[in-house]
């Protein structure tokens, strides 16, 4: 299932390249899209909101401090 989500706080596109190849490491998510200019994340996973957000929310505070992921 494919989630939309806002993504604030990375300082360039690099990092949010980088950030989306960790992300779709992640257990359960298949794929991970960061547009840096638009500041929108898509994910395709089949974990529920409630388990994902957090999910992702710890993967990016771990690779930047500062970065919000917000439905």
């Amino acid at each position: 299932m494919k989630q939309k989500f806002t993504i604030t706080g990375l300082d360039c596109p690099n990092c949010a390249a980088k950030l989306a190849k960790i992300m779709e490491s992640l257990e359960g998510v298949t794929s991970a899209k960061i547009n840096f200019l638009t500041e929108k994340l898509t994910v395709e996973s089949d974990l529920p909101e409630a388990e994902l957000i957090p999910l992702l929310s710890k993967a990016a505070t771990d690779f930047e401090r500062g970065v919000k992921i917000e439905k």
